[in-house]
């Protein structure tokens, strides 16, 4: 039995849509907010704090193998009331709180390994979802492009340490926006606050790389229908990816979209 801990986004109905075709037997724990998973035969709804349920759950049910999919947002920590297991946790998971959301998913991991469950990519799933392309739609960049692609690629390393974002925006060499806890879609819309604040002309450019060290099991940079929506409206004009290392979602649908908008998406 394979375990699911579900999010937010449409990755997880994709991933349970391709595990019903191989005939692959999974029970869910649902983290949404309206748990939209308890439809589904073995599915559980739990809250975030719950981590000592969804451990015993899981290896209830025999479950070695386990895999996260979807967005979870980040909580306030001070008001979270926590099960009997998570308050055993509590000062790891504290700590690593303290230190940003990917120390936080490593920590997850450890405690999970301790309990003898498996976290594995969920892409060993879905491999056709990852983006090894060069790119979508063959627009040519110019040098000013390649640039500041090459600095948004360097500020993400830079400042993986500090476990921040995984996307920045640049335009024409200036830094309009860094990711932190709110994600990227927010990212972006606070790179079109500043572009119209001073009046830009050039249109920008997103950079959305995996940190230095960061898990990809269980956080895989992820580019979807809405991302890509949410750029042509924040006057970006193409998005740089990791090849081999960002899921691409809808692509079909991304395709006519980038076409229709003269849009690129390049991995490097």
């Amino acid at each position: 039995m394979l375990g699911l801990i579900v999010g937010e986004s449409s990755l997880p109905n994709y991933v349970i849509n391709k595990l019903l075709k191989k005939n692959i037997e999974f029970l869910i724990l649902d983290l949404t907010k309206s748990n939209i998973y308890k439809r589904y035969k073995n599915s559980y709804s739990l809250k975030i704090t719950e981590l000592g349920k969804a451990i015993s759950i899981l290896k209830k049910n025999n479950c070695k193998n386990v895999i996260f999919i979807g967005k979870v947002e980040r909580p306030d920590i001070s008001l979270l009331k926590f099960d009997t297991k998570a308050l055993f946790y509590l000062p790891r998971l504290f700590s690593a709180f303290k230190k940003g959301d990917g120390n936080i998913l490593k920590e997850i991991i450890k405690i999970f390994k301790e309990n003898k469950l498996n976290v594995v990519n969920s892409m060993k799933f879905t491999p056709e979802l990852i983006f090894k392309d060069k790119s979508i739609n063959k627009l040519k960049i110019n040098n000013a492009d390649k640039s500041s692609i090459s600095k948004g690629v360097k500020i993400i390393k830079s400042l993986s340490k500090f476990d921040i974002g995984q996307s920045v925006v640049i335009n024409n060499g200036y830094v309009l926006a860094i990711e932190g806890p709110e994600g990227t879609d927010v990212t972006i819309k606070r790179s079109l606050h500043l572009s119209k604040k001073y009046k830009l002309k050039n249109k920008s450019i997103l950079i959305k790389f995996p940190k230095a060290n960061q898990d990809l099991r269980i956080d895989l940079p992820t580019i979807g229908f809405d991302t890509i929506k949410n750029c042509i409206k924040a006057n970006i004009k193409g998005i740089a990816v990791k090849r081999s290392q960002n899921i691409i979602l809808d692509k079909d649908k991304i395709i006519n979209l980038v076409k229709k908008n003269n849009f690129f998406i390049i991995s490097i």
